[in-house]
């Protein structure tokens, strides 16, 4: 305890006798190692929380119930609806009827029946537009035209990756079709059932699932793929809170609604990729993040080396006088430790209090996501202790070699 009190005066002491730019250009280099720690691995975490966020928000939900592994649809769908207007913890829900069709444009401007027609394989979801448009704000993602209007029928929205002009952007990857406008007519083709649209609008969505897909009211949808039972293929619910997710399916499962529908949280039944690319990227920021702990550990090292160096004569006296060996090398390890405390401390106090909330604000806009700024607590605080213990043997090294050199020869200056 004695050594470990003159070596914190004496580091204190050398703090305050060091250089103020000096002590400052250390401190924000150890603030920028942090950030390169936190954020780099944060805004690679963000891009594939924005695009988990936004399946969430435009199409999964915080509930998903679907057809059981051993049936092609959920059984007893009205009676499921029926009962959710009993739990108070609902704040929307959709109904949606899934099928494939294929979707025609140049049918009418064709001259010959042998002339290459214009068509493509899509998705088809049947939704009620009110239903829909409060769970997932479909509206919202209306580029061109309008939202379909639930008391007309003939209508459909067409999702943009669809559409030859956007989709030549990813390459010649997706089915398309060409020159189609909110107002013009297509055809979709179910087996042997076709039936004209008109296109009311076209969506745009950085999630596939939206932008992939084209949507008409569920009445149209059931009659043309003969969907006359009214079992739909899915129904997503959004909670007034997300704690409740896990407390509602359990319900649920009371209740037996599993018996109808596989019930999952959306963390249960999110695509998987979403994880493990989340996963990578967090390995992929600390790879980066590690190297900038090396940058400023090498920094630490330099710096005390050269300030040990330059005290050597001091630090043969301090020892001639009696000051234990421990006690110098604790004061240099004391100013590793104040410079990497002050740099992280204002590193979270830069992030936590301007970073994450501006780019909340101003999230970063990549082709799949918008990408926000993440740094769990728990994150933050481990690789804050791995840069600490870092810069603590960063600055013990130097003092080491420095200290351990012979006492008379340190005095004189001799090598």
């Amino acid at each position: 305890m004695r050594n470990l009190r003159i070596g914190l005066l004496l580091g204190l002491r050398q703090i305050q006798r060091a250089n103020i730019w000096t002590t400052l250009l250390i401190v924000f280099v150890m603030m920028l190692t942090f950030l390169n720690l936190i954020a780099v691995s944060g805004v690679l975490v963000g891009l594939i929380e924005g695009a988990e966020r936004a399946v969430k928000a435009e199409s999964l939900g915080d509930l998903i119930l679907s057809e059981r592994d051993d049936e092609d649809n959920i059984l007893e769908t009205e009676t499921i609806l029926r009962e959710l207007a009993a739990y108070p913890e609902i704040s929307a829900y959709s109904v949606r009827y899934s099928g494939g069709g294929e979707l025609e444009a140049n049918y009418k401007e064709r001259r010959s029946l042998t002339a290459e027609r214009d068509t493509a394989a899509v998705k088809v979801t049947g939704i009620d537009p009110l239903l829909e448009d409060r769970m997932s704000n479909l509206s919202d993602t209306i580029i061109k035209g309008e939202y379909l209007n639930p008391d007309e029928e003939g209508y459909i929205l067409i999702g943009y990756y669809y559409l030859e002009e956007f989709a030549e952007q990813f390459g010649d990857i997706f089915d398309t079709i060409a020159n189609v406008e909110p107002g013009d007519p297509v055809r979709l083709t179910v087996g042997t059932v076709s039936k004209e649209f008109i296109v009311k609008g076209i969506i745009q969505s950085k999630v596939d699932e939206v932008s992939l897909n084209t949507y008409i009211p569920e009445r149209e949808f059931r009659r043309l793929f003969g969907r006359l039972d009214r079992n739909a293929d899915q129904i997503v619910i959004r909670m007034k809170t997300r704690e409740s997710e896990t407390e509602l399916k359990q319900a649920f499962v009371a209740n037996g609604f599993d018996e109808f529908a596989k019930i999952q949280t959306y963390d249960e039944g999110k695509p998987k990729f979403i994880t493990d690319i989340k996963n990578t990227m967090n390995l992929l920021g600390t790879f980066i993040g590690s190297i900038g702990i090396v940058v400023a550990s090498i920094t630490i090292f330099i710096i005390i080396f050269i300030n040990a160096l330059s005290r050597r004569q001091q630090i043969g006296i301090l020892k001639g006088i009696g000051i234990e060996r421990q006690a110098i090398e604790t004061a240099y390890v004391f100013q590793a430790a104040v410079y990497a405390l002050a740099g992280s401390g204002m590193g979270a106090l830069l992030t936590y209090g301007f970073l994450i909330g501006y780019f909340e604000r101003n999230p970063i806009h990549f082709p799949f996501s918008d990408g926000i700024l993440v740094a769990p607590p728990d994150e933050t605080f481990l690789r804050f202790v791995i840069l600490f213990i870092v810069t603590l043997i960063a600055g013990l090294l130097p003092a080491w070699l420095i200290v351990r050199q012979n006492t008379l020869n340190s005095i004189l200056g001799r090598k």
